[in-house]
């Protein structure tokens, strides 16, 4: 007893000596504040809170929701989340348990509320005594701020986000995270760490540059399409946990994958081609305008989207074509083209067999250019904000008493949620949340908490349960 209480009076005049953003000591552990922070430090977001519910996908992701006063977020856990004690020990997450997340905030992010991150390393709060830092430090192993010095020894682990030993030398100008007890009382003071995670991987730290493809591809499966009345149509993704919309019109080329045309149904496996140069939708879900959708068959076929040089080599040198008689080559529209056309285009290529070469070699079946000579150049990309959600309304909707109903499924599920139907009305999930809706009834359950709608729910088409407006904006949090 007397050496813990040593230690841990060690452990606090540590502390005041120097900055410290997570510190926890065994038997004076200061209280979690009720508000959730929220700070940069260098490449990372700190932010700290208490664990929600923790909810276990059937991918295998853990997800959990922080209220805390007014503040609200999301934490998303996946295989790569490095999780960890405040002693560098790996660890569970549990409800309730204080945390501290270190989120690269460098990373792609969706525009939704409440923000939803994934972080690199969670740090959750244990009765052990332990001190973490995260920063960047010099040849002498001193951080920027000059308030801590490493003495390394061969007892100190040192590795970096995938587990994997590196040396000493490795934390040189890089942000780490440190794990340490006692430290002297002087300037920088100086400590033995029990653990250094390096935030990079190997893989990341010697990646080659990479070859930006001129398409993103999407794939996925069809749950449901909604028809305009300009004759667009805008397809939903089936999948729940990557929710998006594909807008498609007379310009999107819909084809099998033996470039077959096709009619688009409910249920049928697609992967989408969308120009990266295209301007970005900033909504939830996200919604692309994709040049191609290629619906997936039981036949032999495959597809390749890229530009192609002089010698019909793909700008990824890893399919060169040989054209032959018997290969269709044809613009958008359908018009015949000779090969010279493909030349420094981009072009929708369809093929079976292929040499096991680099790059492999094969004779396509058909060919479409997406692009020609002719065409101006591509202007710079330009943020777009757009609202699915009204254009559904806009095309779907009745008033009752004054009050504008709209499409309950189509527009819960475009929000990500699940959509149950209990014969005589609804339950919506998503994540903690959860709605249970009666048609002809103005009081619906949210969680545990009963509310009211300002018109009950109707049948107001055949197997088409609307509700009032102001409802499905409150489901995004408006």
């Amino acid at each position: 007893m007397k050496k813990a209480m040593t230690m841990a009076l060690t452990a606090t005049l540590a502390t005041s000596a120097i900055t410290a953003p997570l510190a926890f000591a065994q038997d004076k552990i200061e209280p979690i504040s009720d508000e959730v922070t929220e700070e940069v430090a260098t490449n990372f977001i700190k932010l700290t809170g208490k664990l929600g519910e923790i909810d276990k996908r059937d991918s295998g992701i853990l997800f959990t929701t922080i209220e805390q006063g007014d503040e609200i977020f999301s934490l998303t856990i996946d295989e790569n989340t490095l999780v960890l004690d405040n002693t560098g020990k790996k660890a569970e997450l549990k409800e309730g348990l204080a945390f501290t997340a270190f989120v690269n905030k460098n990373k792609p992010m969706l525009a939704i509320y409440p923000p939803q991150y994934t972080p690199e390393v969670v740090v959750v709060e244990t009765s052990d005594m332990g001190i973490v830092e995260v920063g960047t430090f010099d040849k002498d192993f001193v951080n920027k701020e000059n308030t801590l010095k490493l003495n390394l020894s061969e007892e100190s682990q040192i590795t970096n986000l995938a587990g994997e030993q590196v040396k000493k030398e490795d934390i040189i100008g890089k942000e780490v995270i440190v794990f340490y007890g006692p430290a002297t009382f002087s300037i920088p003071a100086q400590t033995s760490p029990y653990n250094v995670v390096v935030l990079e991987t190997e893989e990341e730290a010697t990646q080659p540059e990479e070859i930006v493809g001129d398409f993103i591809e999407f794939t996925g499966e069809i749950g449901d399409i909604v028809t305009r009345e300009n004759g667009t149509q805008l397809v939903v993704n089936g999948d729940k946990e990557n929710p998006f919309n594909l807008a498609i019109d007379k310009e999107t080329v819909v084809l099998d994958n033996t470039g077959k045309e096709v009619k688009l149904t409910k249920g049928m496996k697609f992967t989408a081609y969308v120009d990266s140069t295209k301007p970005v939708i900033l909504i939830y879900p996200p919604q692309y305008a994709p040049e191609a959708i290629i619906v997936e068959t039981e036949e032999a076929g495959f597809v390749d989207v890229s530009t192609y040089d002089e010698n019909l080599v793909n700008k990824e040198n890893t399919l060169k074509l040989n054209i032959s008689e018997d290969t269709v080559i044809t613009d958008r529209a359908g018009e015949k083209l000779t090969k010279e056309a493909i030349v420094e285009q981009t072009a929708l290529v369809f093929y079976t067999a292929s040499t096991r070469s680099i790059p492999a070699q094969t004779t396509p079946s058909k060919v479409i250019v997406l692009t020609n000579n002719e065409e101006a150049p591509t202007p710079a990309p330009v943020i777009e904000v757009l609202d699915v959600i009204a254009e559904i309304i806009e095309q779907d909707h009745y008033e009752s008493n004054g009050v504008k109903m709209v499409p309950l499924r189509v527009l819960a599920e475009s929000l990500g949620f699940t959509v149950t139907s209990t014969g005589k009305g609804a339950i919506l999930t998503k994540d903690n949340l959860s709605y249970e809706i009666t048609r002809n009834q103005k009081e619906y359950a949210h969680n545990r908490a009963i509310k009211t709608f300002e018109v009950a729910p109707a049948l107001l088409e055949e197997n088409k349960t609307y509700v009032p407006q102001a409802f499905i904006y409150s489901l995004r949090g408006e």
